[in-house]
């Protein structure tokens, strides 16, 4: 019996990368890509209103997002909350903020954040550039542990930006919350 020659291993190798290259690349379990890009404004809120910067506050606890976060705070932001048992107010800097909503996120399976309402007398456009807002929120978290913790309460926030087509940055919260 006689059997045909065999093909050597480099008109092999030649045969299988001029392949590759002919055959168009196609996955077709693979999404295809969009034609448009996402705007992020469109997605997460605008922070060029007052409306869409709670609406990308919200989405950054949502998708527990601190570089999301971040962007949101005025460099010279501070946090400030009532101390009951102390009866009084304590505060922190951006960078302990930062930090601490940071972990807040990473122990968290879930976070859900609901802006219920503006307060009476609130959201008052100052000028273009600084804006005084108080709103209720829902807030519910559940731990990687499974224990949830949820709660009311209100912020007090003070937005400010340097001109009015700049998104709006948190210069200040004062948080009372019912946890």
């Amino acid at each position: 019996m006689n059997l045909p020659p065999r093909p050597s291993f480099p008109v092999l190798l030649l045969a299988g990368i001029g392949l590759v290259l002919t055959v168009p690349a196609c996955n077709p379990f693979a999404p295809a890509l969009d034609e448009v890009p996402a705007d992020q404004n469109e997605l997460l809120g605008n922070p060029i209103y007052v409306r869409g910067f709670f609406d990308r506050f919200r989405a950054s606890y949502q998708l527990r997002d601190s570089t999301l976060y971040g962007q949101l705070l005025a460099p010279s932001f501070r946090f400030t909350y009532r101390d009951f048992a102390a009866n009084l107010d304590r505060s922190w800097t951006r960078d302990v903020d930062a930090n601490t909503t940071y972990r807040l996120f990473r122990a968290s399976r879930s976070i859900n954040l609901q802006w219920t309402q503006y307060l009476p007398a609130s959201d008052t456009l100052s000028s273009d550039t600084l804006a005084n807002v108080e709103r209720s929120f829902l807030l519910t978290i559940e731990q990687r542990d499974a224990e949830r913790f949820s709660g009311s309460g209100t912020a007090r926030l003070v937005l400010v930006r340097k001109n009015r087509n700049d998104p709006w940055r948190m210069r200040s919260w004062y948080d009372r919350s019912e946890f």
